[in-house]
């Protein structure tokens, strides 16, 4: 759907690690090893400890892990891609608190694939869940990269330069400039997003190259 190079999942090596939420057996990630892909399957619920120890027999990172009101223990930017098929996540519950965690999870210009009803189903809940949810991710400045049937790819901005074009007031607001993005042991979610510092906005130039663009 990205149509890389060759149709080479990987991108030529330019995409390595895959955050894969509600994993059951973990069968995603082992499809991605054969292209060097490495993939963290997480399981959110306790009663898929079975499957979770039946993806780790195989070979392929999986832990259980809940997505509540701690963060993951990633430090930001840990991934290239994000993924969730039918995870049963409600992405939109306390102001979309756990897509914003995907966000600070995600490299710049990273990518979220979502595979749900929401995308393609015409009935009045799931066009309600739809908008809304194509609402807040405009708001945090994604794009839709690609759209097939059920499944939808979004990808977060490369700089700053959205989130400063953004109305004032509107939400989800910036996280404060004091804020750690690579804390995790223990600390809140928060209901924000995380810009690029300097530094990060600086880097990100590179990572241009990375997503097949050029530096400037």
């Amino acid at each position: 759907m990205l149509n890389f190079s060759n149709n080479n999942l990987n991108n030529e090596g330019r995409l390595r690690t895959v955050l894969d939420v509600g994993c059951g057996v973990a069968s995603f990630g082992g499809y991605l090893l054969s292209s060097d892909i490495i993939t963290m399957s997480l399981a959110p619920n306790d009663v898929h400890q079975n499957q979770i120890q039946f993806a780790l027999e195989r070979g392929i990172p999986a832990y259980l892990g809940i997505l509540g009101t701690k963060r993951l223990p990633y430090p930001s930017r840990s991934f290239e891609l994000a993924h969730c098929s039918r995870c049963r996540i409600d992405w939109l519950q306390r102001d979309g608190i756990l897509l914003l965690e995907l966000d600070r999870l995600l490299r710049p210009g990273g990518y979220f694939a979502y595979s749900s009803p929401e995308a393609y189903a015409q009935d009045e809940e799931n066009l309600r869940i739809w908008k809304e949810m194509s609402d807040l991710v405009g708001r945090m400045c994604w794009r839709i990269a690609s759209k097939r049937n059920q499944t939808v790819i979004w990808q977060k901005p490369l700089t700053n330069d959205c989130y400063k074009e953004r109305e004032p007031g509107t939400r989800p607001p910036l996280c404060q400039s004091d804020a750690d993005p690579d804390a995790v042991w223990g600390v809140n979610m928060e209901a924000c997003i995380t810009p690029y510092s300097d530094r990060e906005y600086f880097s990100s130039h590179c990572y241009l190259l990375a997503f097949d663009f050029y530096c400037s």
